[in-house]
């Protein structure tokens, strides 16, 4: 099992305290999964990925998010395969709609948002000794720290409705 160093967990921990902190002054509410193999059934324990928040929008379910903090490399964001087919499992077990929330630490709040969806059915490439799926970001959705949570939602479903039609 890939362990990460203290220096990444770190890093990860201010992306989810900034993504937590930009959820309270949107003023939604939300869940935060406690991450502890206790909270899986065995059967699933290193089958399934949890994300860290489950947010609700009015009206309408929920919303799922695995807060990342990634660097951008070459215009890309990479992420691991075998994380998006256990993240993948819990959307399908669920019926949920999950999102990678990408905040880089050492930058200025903004944050990527890429589709669980949109990265299945893309070829993988081998970085190091893992495979990732590359994602530009140019294409993920780019919130800044004073956008609302909400009329973030809105317009990404507003684009989504675009696209189908």
């Amino acid at each position: 099992m890939f362990r990460l160093s203290s220096a990444l967990k770190t890093k990860g921990a201010k992306a989810e305290d900034d993504f937590r902190a930009w959820l309270n002054r949107s003023g939604v509410g939300y869940l935060y999964i406690e991450q502890s193999p206790l909270t899986v059934p065995e059967g699933l324990r290193g089958r399934i990925k949890r994300p860290d928040y489950l947010v609700g929008i009015p009206h309408a379910g929920l919303l799922a998010f695995d807060v990342k903090a990634k660097t951008a490399y070459d215009g890309e964001l990479l992420f691991d395969v075998e994380e998006i087919e256990k993240l993948a499992l819990f959307a399908r077990a669920f019926h949920l709609t999950v999102y990678f929330a990408c905040l880089d630490a050492e930058g200025d709040g903004r944050q990527w948002w890429v589709p669980l969806a949109e990265l299945h059915n893309r070829a993988p490439v081998w970085r190091g000794k893992r495979p990732v799926i590359p994602f530009a970001i140019a294409e993920a959705f780019v919130i800044t720290p004073e956008d609302d949570f909400l009329r973030v939602v809105l317009g990404l479903s507003a684009e989504a409705l675009k696209k189908q039609i």
